[in-house]
């Protein structure tokens, strides 16, 4: 486990009955592969019991835990965020956390927000590719992909061991080029549905002890429908505005029609669709984003004029 680090008071948007302690949080210089625990304090320092509903994030790189489900007047409660680290560029990094919450228990339709700043350095001593993984595949196929560890100091670690949280998905030791280490990561289309988890690689170094690349697995159904590419990954320079086209195509030969992209705003994407016809019977999806920092993962649900439905894993690396 990594380093764990507490914060107090708050910044609100307006006058707030849940504060944080304390309103900034500067966790210092961390290195890409530490995985710290971020502890937040929420004290209610109102007259009413209040009630956390929502805990929000600036950055897909802080996992929240569970919030609690009431906090009496003029008592804390405490909220976990795993911060992960190997999607990050190396540099200065600011996130902004937001809580939305109830500020009597008993009547969740008034709702007001508060919010804090987490802020650190990050340096890089290690390379992990990929930093998020996503596997995108049919049922009964499989699908695998490469994780590389390089060490770029005089002395570097060694894997020693590497299991995975997901069911089905297997590592295993893979050869190199000289100077990386690399796992081969392995998955059967055996049940349908999408599945989250992670790769887990012990290491020798006890300043890097377990290396937590996050993993999602998604079986598809036999499909009339095929994509390509099957996973859209869009990547370039933080800042800038980036597109990737799709091909849409179905099974049977027909000019496909597409009715709807949706889930794309979720992450700032847009989508315009063209249709087939009958010199070119594939649609086509054209997916948009302006890259923020880092690495994000979600997907958009494409739907067809008949009524078929297909899910598009998208990848966002902004470096």
């Amino acid at each position: 486990m990594g380093p764990i680090f507490c914060i107090v008071a708050a910044c609100c948007l307006g006058p707030s009955q849940i504060v944080f302690e304390p309103d900034e949080l500067q966790l210092g210089e961390l290195r890409v592969g530490q995985n710290p625990m971020v502890r937040l304090i929420l004290r209610n320092i109102g007259k009413d019991p209040a009630e956390p509903l929502k805990l929000e994030t600036s950055c897909g790189c802080l996992a929240a835990g569970t919030l609690p489900k009431k906090i009496a007047p003029d008592q804390a409660a405490v909220v976990d965020l795993r911060l992960r680290t190997l999607s990050l560029p190396t540099g200065p990094h600011a996130w902004r956390v937001r809580l939305t919450y109830a500020p009597n228990a008993e009547n969740l339709a008034v709702q007001n927000e508060v919010e804090t700043r987490l802020s650190t350095v990050v340096r890089r001593e290690l390379e992990v590719e990929p930093a998020i993984m996503a596997l995108s595949l049919g049922a009964g196929g499989e699908a695998e992909t490469l994780v590389k560890v390089k060490d770029l100091r005089e002395k570097p670690l060694r894997i020693t061991g590497f299991t995975s949280t997901v069911s089905g998905l297997q590592v295993r030791q893979a050869q190199g080029e000289p100077g990386e280490q690399v796992m081969r990561v392995t998955v059967r289309g055996d049940q349908i549905g999408k599945s989250e988890g992670l790769v887990r690689l012990g290491t020798n170094d006890p300043e890097y002890p377990v290396l937590e690349v996050p993993v999602s697995v998604t079986v598809r159904a036999r499909q009339s429908v095929r994509l390509s590419p099957e996973r859209a990954e869009l990547r370039g320079a933080a800042g800038t505005t980036v597109s990737r086209l799709v091909r849409v195509e179905k099974a049977d030969g027909k000019p496909t029609e597409v009715a709807a992209v949706k889930g794309a705003e979720a992450l700032g994407l847009s989508a315009r669709f063209g249709n087939g016809t009958a010199s070119s019977m594939a649609a086509t999806v054209r997916l948009e984003a302006t890259l923020a920092y880092g690495e994000k993962l979600t997907e958009v649900e494409i739907k067809l004029v008949d009524g078929t439905v297909t899910r598009l894993p998208v990848f966002l690396v902004g470096e």
